[in-house]
């Protein structure tokens, strides 16, 4: 597959990683609310701050581009937030489900980040800030993925 050299669509594939970054961030907000356990409130804070310091890294990267990069998320971030609260309210157990759709999230956010990897032509820089992201998120899916209940994390 030849990938995509365009410096605009190079740009606008590190905004919408920015955005995703946003989105996830307000999901971990909303989700320290939510969450009942002083251990997956910990572990959403971590991640929180995590998908902070990888939009910081994106907007840097942004910045080295002459881009100006965004400072909120998508529409689609916020229908995730709200699915995610109105799931939690009927839930009996709402922690699971938090922890639940952290998992998914970080999938899909695994997965937007490999596909931008493997169709755009990124300098080695851009590169290896999107890989060490992405071996971050990959590295929590695997520990939550492991999760049998929050004890155990």
């Amino acid at each position: 597959m030849v990938k995509v050299k365009d410096p605009k669509s190079i740009a606008n594939a590190l905004k919408e990683l920015l955005e995703k970054n946003h989105d996830a961030g307000e999901v971990y907000k909303d989700g320290i609310e939510e969450a009942e356990s002083d251990l997956l409130k910990d572990f959403i804070l971590t991640q929180a701050s995590q998908r902070a310091r990888f939009a910081k890294e994106l907007e840097r990267e942004l910045y080295q581009l002459d881009e100006v990069p965004s400072s909120c998320g998508t529409f689609q971030g916020t229908l995730e937030r709200t699915w995610m609260d109105i799931r939690t309210i009927f839930m009996e157990n709402k922690d699971e489900a938090i922890l639940a759709e952290c998992l998914k999230g970080e999938q899909e956010s695994a997965e937007e980040y490999e596909r931008a990897i493997e169709k755009y032509d990124f300098s080695e820089d851009v590169l290896r800030a999107l890989n060490g992201q992405l071996d971050e998120i990959k590295y929590t899916v695997n520990k939550v993925s492991k999760i049998k209940d929050l004890e155990t994390y």
